[in-house]
């Protein structure tokens, strides 16, 4: 459910804020006919469903892999290829030289880290559907399709489980963290993908937010940078990926960024506003007339 929440969070504020305001609204034609008064009181909801469904699609496709379909479509399994690179980059296993520095205040910070990942992208993303800003909202929901669809289909061609399965009787420290913070890395390695390991998403989608962040709201690009950086460390500190697998993410974050730009230009009713590019200002997706 970790991914369905991803969207059914921010939905769920909507529909509360949505039904909050309709019922405290004095606007009432008290002489309307009951279907029309029901169809403008859902209209609203309809609305939300329309612009946030397709999401939780896409998530719901992500989770498709959580059975054995990675493995059946493609049972080459690529870690030991991830870890060699790894070792000819670094000489050695990234999260090897870690373990020195394995502290449960550490492992705490780097866990909270790696769970804020399921709220930090869908909170910006409806900071701007609340702020009407719908350009801006689409485009941003449109990139996160575009990498998750590169980042699946990766996981299918390049599957591996990462290194904490792969090296896991060669570590001599345990990931000890305190209470609350096992509960939360429980509910992560129960609930997360096998194979979802190259790329790392958790810091491609950051990284691609930031990007965003340079167009739309130039002041917390730095701030999403240091994000993306506490990410890189987390996920290679807590064994969920390979070093190449972080690396791969500033590929595969900017590769999704001008490709989703360049399917914006030619979808019909949209378009990226030319002079606002021209003339150095974030790039606009508007809605033709």
């Amino acid at each position: 459910m970790l991914d369905l929440i991803f969207i059914l969070l921010p939905v769920g504020i909507l529909g509360l804020k949505t039904l909050f305001t309709l019922l405290v609204s004095s606007e009432t034609d008290e002489n309307a006919e009951t279907t029309k008064y029901l169809m403008n009181f859902f209209k609203p909801f309809l609305k939300i469903v329309r612009d946030w469904f397709p999401f939780l699609l896409l998530c719901a496709c992500y989770y498709s892999l959580f059975d054995n379909l990675v493995t059946r479509v493609n049972p080459h399994l690529a870690d030991a290829t991830l870890a060699r690179i790894d070792a000819f980059l670094l000489g050695k296993q990234p999260s090897f030289l870690l373990e020195p520095f394995i502290h449960p205040w550490l492992t705490d910070f780097f866990n909270m880290i790696y769970f804020s990942h399921v709220v930090f992208f869908p909170s910006v993303v409806l900071y701007f559907y609340l702020k009407k800003e719908e350009a801006a909202f689409r485009r941003l929901m449109m990139g996160f399709l575009t990498i998750m669809l590169m980042g699946t289909l990766s996981y299918i061609l390049v599957p591996a489980k990462g290194p904490e399965t792969f090296f896991a009787d060669q570590y001599t420290r345990d990931l000890n963290g305190h209470a609350l913070i096992r509960s939360v890395d429980y509910i992560f390695r129960t609930g997360h993908v096998s194979f979802d390991c190259f790329p790392s998403l958790h810091v491609g989608i950051p990284l691609l937010l930031s990007f965003y962040m340079r167009d739309y709201r130039r002041k917390l690009f730095i701030p999403v940078l240091i994000y993306v950086a506490l990410m890189c460390g987390a996920t290679i500190y807590l064994r969920y990926h390979y070093a190449i697998d972080v690396i791969a993410a500033f590929a595969y974050a900017p590769a999704a960024y001008f490709l989703n730009d360049f399917l914006l230009r030619r979808w019909p009713g949209e378009r990226i506003s030319k002079p606002a590019a021209e003339d150095g200002l974030p790039a606009q997706v508007e809605l033709e007339t």
